[in-house]
């Protein structure tokens, strides 16, 4: 079922497990994407690659983020059909940004977004960043000027909390895709020193609300591993 976005037609296929999407761009339309994210689009359409950020190092940053240095640029010369998909297996979210609105987007959950749309890459700071790994940098996805459509992937299913003025949510950050830059963030231990380092939880994210949080139903990095184990290895 073809949906109306802010900027967009699109409909996103296969849900939940598989999840691919399907952008109509009309003429003159375009769209950013991952690089690698495209599974098919129509010959009206061309494609064109540059740096994610204005400036090398603001790129390079972007990195760190976990998402890749070039985006792809999709262009209508007529209207026409492209199809965008994350790596992994699991469900994708259209996140409609009203003006002077802005989402943060944790590593590995940007897919596509309306060119318009500002991106720039934060770094948590010395003292959160060392605990926090993978999140030490995240996105924050603004719409200074204009609306625009932003789409995000999760591994797994979603799993959405609209929390209130004040109200806390502790999570693994591992699971984190995305937050209203609302949100407050802070890394904390899971408990006494103890159970920080043996309950194999290590320290946890701590969101303070008002703000939508979404999440995902697996931890890329821990499935990662779960599957090393399951494969087999040589003996020494």
């Amino acid at each position: 079922m073809t949906i109306q976005g802010l900027n967009y037609e699109f409909d996103i296929i296969d849900r939940p497990t598989f999840s691919y999407l399907k952008v109509l761009l009309k003429t003159g339309q375009e769209i950013k994407c991952e690089r690698g994210s495209m599974m098919f689009f129509e010959p009206t359409l061309e494609i064109r690659t540059q740096k994610a950020e204005k400036g090398f190092l603001k790129s390079v940053k972007r990195t760190l983020a976990g998402e890749t240095f070039m985006l792809n640029f999709f262009h209508a010369n007529s209207n026409g059909w492209v199809a965008l998909s994350p790596p992994f297996a699991g469900d994708l979210m259209h996140l409609p940004i009203e003006s002077g609105r802005s989402w943060v987007v944790f590593s590995g959950g940007y897919v596509a977004s309306s060119p318009h749309l500002q991106q720039e890459t934060r770094f948590l700071g010395i003292k959160k960043g060392l605990f926090s790994g993978e999140r030490s940098f995240m996105l924050t996805i603004s719409a200074p000027e204009a609306p625009g459509d932003l789409f995000i992937g999760g591994n797994g299913a979603f799993i959405e909390w609209n929390l209130q003025p004040g109200q806390i949510l502790n999570c693994d950050n591992g699971h984190l895709v995305a937050m209203e830059s609302s949100v407050q963030f802070d890394i904390k231990r899971v408990g006494n020193w103890k159970s920080t380092l043996l309950s194999g939880e290590g320290v946890i994210a701590q969101l303070v609300g008002p703000g939508r949080v979404i999440m995902q139903s697996r931890n890329p990095k821990e499935f990662a591993m779960w599957l090393y184990k399951m494969m087999p290895h040589p003996s020494n």
